[in-house]
């Protein structure tokens, strides 16, 4: 043994080989009350080496004694022994200082587990509860020392309940009954999880990397640092719950004793969080679950969405959905209406609101999600607001959500449509969109076929002798259609003042592109200029023109439609979205389209070759894609052969539709924008809370010249809520455009306005709104799971706890705190005063007698 304990602990009574120590030189006012001290021999030998160092000392001093008892016969014997008992005490001294006496103080330290505590910081726990269930009230209103009659009148939120039972107000302070017990680790999870740092004052860096893990010293009080204090207020607005990652997030952290969740029990994640709940378990981590809500399935209709185009035409039929989300209801019908509630252009309402129709829809356990949708016509010009209203359930809790509106609606007056037909060859479409065109009474279509002999009269409702050139006969039009132009017949001027035409006046531009001329009119030198204007790029237009020649066009591939856009204006064929989907996948195929490379930013595209080797990096090769050139819509069909969707339907319903659509979609640009100074556009009408809604302008100034600013502001606005501030920053080398990207955050319609600086010419105010709702899977099921929860705190070895049961739950976490001994570096005892003046005292008087005897 090279250590032995030579006092229990250090007493406030000082012992007598203290004050010898302390005679040596050795100073023991760094040893606290309740420390170890031990003695230990740091150079002791170890095995065989002990044997060899005790015969060297024994042969050491027999030489001693041997030497001395061989000195001059003229000294004592009795002074020879003293001599040579100082020489063995000089021996004796330097061996204990080879054997490096020391004494060592031993701490013990308590190593605390980790404690974790998670809040669930998914929207369903904004839900306002009615606690249906009386134990549930009881429980919810004994924690937060209310009445029931109190709890169910403040409709709190079960965030701000996790709030309060987690306040540092609250009679069971939980964080710092956590803090007494472990090193608190906390979390809010939703979709992810996000880790809190909730201490009062940061620890040293040194000092934690030195013991991250040790408590405070025994018989010393716990210093502020350590304890936590009040958490950040919940902020319930997660899209989704991932029970799964939280659990295992929890198990992860370092020596990890249990897990406090407070939660719904919702949980929308893909992972199974019983798989966790396992892991956990195997992990040493019981799950203990406060569950948060009402249990009861409540009994409630709501309209949760109002959507429709912010302008329709007059005197034409245009579609309203609503969400409608039915909770705890069974199997039946509610009758729904539609109102129609004219406003000014101040949007103050104009009379009472009138019923123009009323639908029934049935609703049942399985499908609590029910789109409702209606198809009106509007008989009169102007401005409107579309509410739609459920009628309340016989025991509906609440009523207030019966009823949304949406956004305000422009209501154009049917003004007849001016259309320029231009075509390169006489082709199938060309023929039949023409007559189609000339049909309609509210479309005006003047046609220029560039294979025409000169002698014969061009076709259309206003017929013309020569193409418009000019910017007065040009700009005459509302919407130009090009099908596969032949480039010999235009030149840079015609193009440039084609692209004034759609991004200065708002004017419509469709582009069919055809087999014999798009690929020398999109690459020509007069006419390459014209690429800009369409919503898709190209790439080597030459080369894939070649490619797309060496192959067969013998198949007729199916349509696939891009389902995101299907409520595009120009594709719906029926109200319900599910129907027109299920059309256009009957309808006929397609066998040549034109090699283009993807849809520029902000363009929408509606419908893809199915073909997958025709796919490349950008995605499916596109067909027909939507976008905007400054202020005017402009719509590409990289494909032919739509005259024969003229066999599907009675009397070529579905084509004739797709065609009128298109011609009224591009006129909108006209309509909606007129010659205001620029537009807004954000890439979708919908959006669920957290998504991103990317934002773009295009803007002129008092002169209609594109503005140069470094920036430019924007708001977005809710109802009356204030406005939030956002700013676009300038699109790189494309002067007068501007771009943002915000996040949805605020449900309802959500107005985007942008006020141009630089003057204060007529419509230098330009607004825009989008729709932001729930995300479906969040708020689909809001109830508290309560058995799931417990199921999880069973698997996982914990156990589930009412919020009235802190006290409970602080009492079941296990103690898995655990006590080591850590020794302090050695104090050498040879290094002293006091051992130096022994070897000096010993020697001295061994040669003070040798000199009194006379001896060498």
């Amino acid at each position: 043994m090279n250590a032995f304990l030579l006092a229990a602990e250090t007493t406030a009574a000082e012992p007598w080989w203290h004050r010898l120590l302390q005679f040596l030189g050795h100073d023991f006012r760094d040893v606290a009350p309740g420390e170890k001290i031990e003695f230990q021999w740091t150079n002791m030998p170890a095995s065989a080496g002990v044997f060899v160092l005790i015969g060297v000392v024994i042969a050491v001093m027999y030489a001693v004694f041997y030497v001395y008892r061989r000195e001059l016969d003229t000294c004592p014997r009795w002074v020879k022994f003293v001599l040579a008992g100082l020489r063995s005490a000089v021996v004796l001294l330097l061996t204990v200082v080879f054997l490096g006496p020391a004494l060592v103080v031993v701490k013990e330290r308590t190593i605390k587990p980790t404690l974790v505590l998670a809040r669930d910081a998914s929207q369903s726990m904004s839900t306002a509860d009615r606690y249906a269930e009386d134990a549930a009230a009881e429980a919810t209103a004994a924690a937060l020392k209310i009445s029931v009659s109190e709890l169910r009148q403040q409709r709190l939120t079960r965030a701000q309940i996790v709030d309060k039972l987690l306040d540092p107000g609250n009679e069971i302070h939980l964080l710092s009954q956590l803090a007494a017990r472990g090193r608190v680790q906390t979390m809010d999870f939703a979709d992810r999880v996000e880790k809190l740092d909730v201490r009062g004052s940061a620890t040293p860096a040194a000092d934690k990397k030195k013991q991250p893990d040790l408590a405070a010293e025994p018989g010393k009080k716990e210093t502020d640092t350590n304890q936590p204090s009040a958490l950040p207020k919940l902020n319930a607005s997660g899209r989704g719950t991932d029970l799964w990652t939280a659990i295992r997030e929890a198990a992860a952290s370092d020596n990890p004793a249990a897990a406090i969740f407070f939660s719904d029990g919702q949980h929308t994640a893909k992972d199974n969080p019983f798989a966790a709940a396992e892991e956990a378990k195997e992990r040493g981590m019981p799950l203990f679950i406060v569950g948060v809500g009402d249990p009861s399935r409540p009994r409630n209709v709501r309209v949760a969405n109002v959507y429709v185009r912010p302008q329709v035409w007059q005197d034409e039929p245009f579609e309203i959905d609503a969400m409608i989300v039915a909770q705890g209801v069974d199997s039946t019908d509610v009758r729904v209406e539609l109102i129609e509630q004219k406003v000014s252009d101040s949007d103050q309402a104009l009379g009472e609101g009138t019923v123009v129709q009323t639908i029934s829809l049935s609703l049942d356990r399985n499908s609590n999600r029910k789109q409702a949708q209606f198809s009106h016509t509007p008989k009169e010009a102007g401005r409107a607001v579309y509410r739609v209203r459920i009628e309340p359930l016989d025991d509906e809790l609440d009523d207030a959500d019966n009823e949304q509106a949406s956004a305000v609606v422009k209501i154009l007056s049917r003004e007849r449509v001016r259309v320029l037909l231009v075509a390169g060859a006489p082709t199938w479409e060309f023929r039949l969109v023409q007559k189609l065109l000339a049909r309609d009474k509210t479309i005006v279509v003047s046609c220029w076929l560039q294979t025409l002999d000169e002698e014969r009269a061009q076709e259309g409702t206003r017929q013309i002798t020569a193409l418009p050139t000019t910017r007065e006969d040009l700009f005459w039009y509302d919407v130009v259609m090009l099908f596969d132009p032949n480039p010999q017949e235009f030149d840079q001027a015609w193009v440039e003042l084609l692209k004034q035409f759609v991004g200065e006046h708002s004017g419509g531009l469709l582009f069919m592109a055809g087999p014999k001329h798009s690929g020398r009119f999109l690459t020509g030198p007069r006419t390459s200029e014209f690429q800009k204007v369409l919503p898709v790029s190209f790439g080597d237009v030459g080369a894939m023109e070649v490619a797309s020649l060496l192959t067969t066009n013998q198949r007729a591939w199916p349509l696939k439609v891009v389902q995101s856009n299907a409520d595009h204006a120009i594709m719906r064929f029926y109200p319900d979205r599910q129907e027109t989907l299920q059309r256009w996948e009957t309808l006929p195929g397609i066998f040549w389209s034109f090699p283009s490379q993807g849809p520029k930013p902000t363009a929408q595209v509606l419908l893809e070759h199915s073909d997958p080797t025709l796919r490349s990096v950008e995605g499916s090769r596109p067909l027909i894609v939507a976008g905007r050139y400054g202020s005017g819509h402009t719509l590409y069909l990289g494909m032919n052969g739509t005259w024969r969707w003229r066999r599907a339907g009675r009397q070529a319903e579905f084509f004739d539709k797709f065609w009128i659509q298109s011609v009224r979609y591009l006129v909108e640009g006209r309509s909606l924008e007129g010659r205001r100074r620029g537009y807004l556009q954000t890439d979708r009408d919908r959006y669920e809370v957290g998504e991103q809604v990317e934002v773009s302008a295009s803007l002129q100034d008092p002169t209609y010249n594109p503005l140069d600013l470094p920036r430019v502001d924007a708001t977005i606005q809710v109802g009356s809520d204030p406005p939030e501030t956002v700013q676009l920053q300038p699109k790189p080398n494309q002067k007068g455009s501007y771009l943002t990207k915000v996040t949805a955050k605020k449900i309802g319609i959500n107005m985007l306005r942008i006020n141009i600086p630089s003057g204060d010419a007529e419509g230098a105010s330009i607004e825009l709104p989008f729709t932001v709702e729930l995300p479906s899977v969040e708020t689909s099921a809001v109830w508290l799971d309560k058995e799931r929860l417990k199921d999880l705190a069973k698997l996982s070895g914990g156990n589930y706890f009412e919020v009235n049961q802190l006290k409970e739950l602080v009492a079941a976490i296990p103690d898995k705190s655990e006590t080591i001994e850590v020794r302090e570096k050695p104090d050498p005892l040879w290094d002293v005063r006091g051992m130096l003046f022994a070897l000096v005292l010993l020697l001295g008087v061994e040669w003070f007698v040798r000199k009194q005897c006379k001896l060498m």
